[in-house]
């Protein structure tokens, strides 16, 4: 509601070259004189632009308040277990959202995870046997900071003349169950080791299935 209001403030009026008003500044400085007589259009674009700063400044505590509210009127409700999990995480969920639908959205891999077999089929086979070591790695070291999956990773894309992106594209898409979303190591700081190591466990069971298949 803040960026609509901000929006309409704005919407033939300006004061200086002033953009973002909060209420109280609303208030004060609003005037007749300084309304406009050109025809003015909705941009929802520019809405959308003004909401993702009101997003970027909202306190971490009432933006989780409002994605639940959102859930529960809007999309499938987020569950109580998550709540804490989504706040901790907020910085980079929110990160490029325009809109409550965005952190919902970038969110779902941890409350609503599902690995489809389209998805499956977007991982190059060859790159099966570097995500093979790279669970084992962890497995063994029972460990997911960014520090130690950096640390393999460069030893990895060394050792096996690959790319980042080699290792990060199919992780994300296995542990997210989209080829898009947050940074790995993102991804990673919000999962617990089990639920990391069971994503990938998830993954090598479906390939098993399709070769036998």
């Amino acid at each position: 509601p803040e960026a609509l209001r901000n929006y309409l403030l704005r919407l033939g009026w300006s004061y200086k070259d002033k953009e973002i008003f909060t209420e109280e500044e609303s208030i004060k400085f609003f005037n007749l004189k300084n309304i406009g007589k050109s025809p003015s259009k909705l941009d929802f674009d520019r809405i959308k632009s003004i909401n993702e700063f009101y997003i970027k400044s909202t306190r971490d505590d009432i933006l989780i308040e409002k994605l639940i509210n959102y859930s529960k009127l809007y999309k499938k409700e987020i569950p109580k277990q998550f709540y804490d999990t989504i706040k901790i995480n907020l910085s980079f969920l929110k990160n490029k959202s325009k809109s409550l639908e965005d952190i919902y959205n970038n969110s779902k891999y941890i409350f609503s995870y599902e690995l489809k077999d389209d998805e499956v089929k977007k991982i190059d086979k060859s790159k099966f046997t570097i995500i093979k070591n790279i669970y084992f790695l962890i497995k063994k070291e029972k460990k997911i900071d960014k520090d130690y999956l950096k640390n393999i990773f460069d030893k990895i894309i060394e050792t096996e003349k690959v790319n980042f992106k080699d290792i990060g594209q199919p992780l994300r898409i296995i542990l997210t169950g989209s080829e898009y979303g947050p940074a790995i190591y993102d991804i990673a700081n919000s999962l617990s080791f089990d639920e990391f190591i069971n994503r990938l466990e998830l993954f090598f069971s479906k390939i098993d299935k399709n070769i036998k298949n």
